[in-house]
């Protein structure tokens, strides 16, 4: 087997291994990155609508 499939293989099975152990701390940490990528997107709003006012 090639290493990158490997890597691809072992972090999908960490992956299903975390979702079946601990699925409402992965949603919590979905969440938080979906709030963290909402904030910079208003920030970047709030930016460009500031250097266009």
């Amino acid at each position: 087997m090639k290493a990158k499939k490997v890597i691809v293989l072992a972090g999908a099975a960490v992956l299903i291994y975390t979702l079946i152990a601990h699925p409402t701390q992965l949603g919590d940490g979905v969440q938080t990155i979906f709030g963290w990528i909402g904030d910079g997107l208003n920030a970047i709003v709030a930016f460009m609508h500031s250097a266009v006012s």
